[in-house]
């Protein structure tokens, strides 16, 4: 785990060409100015904005460096899972690996001020360590991260429940490891070992969608990321992402979307401020 302020990282910097990492980020910006685009939605840097990236997604930050004020929090999946022994925690905080709503937060004064008190105390334990840091670093960390998933789930009205049932958290960790293979209800349920019905059930009341528009919505997700940062042609899209044929590609995006995916990747290509 890092954490550290923008304002006091001499090495700080806003990448405007699109990269991954291969760790979880939350940048929580105080003040700043500029855009983010990240999962293919072109989103402003404001005040009291948070962003929430997962290892490998498509980033790119269009951000002046001058007066930014706030805090860039990075860590390993393994970190976590270990740091509180919880193989899935990543999986139960809705702004991570989520495709419906945008990874994104903005926060009233009264609750940045909540985060802020919160990351400066890990920031002062990190340097001045002692023999039970480690203790309050972990139940600053836990705070933090729970308190940002209760303002996020009030923020898009979804459950901030991060104790329910495993298999919802289990299945947007497959979603993740599979999806680009298996788009079908049927594949999740075979892989959690539980019925449609139940899956459904489920998901519904954790996230407000059926698990068949998630599935939708990710695999969508996955699709506007290789038009906008790829060069393969559609067809070559639609047989990495495991579609029978382009056209099938083609209906699903259109369907989802709006537009073919050749005007999609056009529009972006015209309208790109990065």
């Amino acid at each position: 785990m890092d954490l550290h302020t923008f304002e006091n990282n001499p090495n700080a910097f806003f990448d405007p060409d699109p990269h991954t990492c291969d760790f979880f980020e939350i940048m929580i910006f105080q003040k700043a100015k500029g855009v983010m685009e990240l999962n293919g939605e072109t989103l402003k840097v404001t005040e009291n904005s948070i962003f929430f990236i997962c290892p490998f997604q498509k980033k790119s930050c269009n951000i002046p460096m001058d007066d930014v004020k706030g805090f860039h929090l990075v860590f390993q999946n393994d970190f976590l899972s270990d740091f509180f022994d919880d193989k899935l925690f990543a999986y139960r905080l809705q702004y991570f690996y989520n495709a419906q709503q945008p990874q994104y937060l903005q926060l009233k004064n009264e609750e940045y001020n909540v985060i802020q008190y919160a990351l400066n105390e890990i920031i002062s334990e990190i340097n001045n360590y002692q023999n039970d840091s480690s203790h309050i670093i972990r139940s600053l960390l836990y705070f933090s991260l729970s308190k940002l998933n209760r303002f996020y789930s009030k923020f898009y009205n979804i459950s901030p429940d991060t104790r329910s049932n495993s298999q919802i958290h289990k299945f947007k960790e497959l979603l993740e490891q599979n999806i680009r293979r298996l788009h079908s209800v049927n594949d999740y349920c075979n892989l959690l070992q539980t019925d449609r019905h139940k899956l459904n059930t489920m998901v519904k009341a954790h996230t407000g969608h059926t698990s068949k528009q998630i599935i939708n919505n990710r695999l969508l997700q996955e699709i506007k990321t290789e038009l906008r940062y790829s060069n393969k042609t559609i067809a070559e899209i639609a047989y990495a992402l495991h579609f029978g044929e382009p056209n099938n590609l083609t209906r699903f995006f259109k369907k989802m979307e709006g537009v073919n995916p050749t005007i999609y990747r056009a529009n972006f290509q015209n309208d790109s401020t990065f």
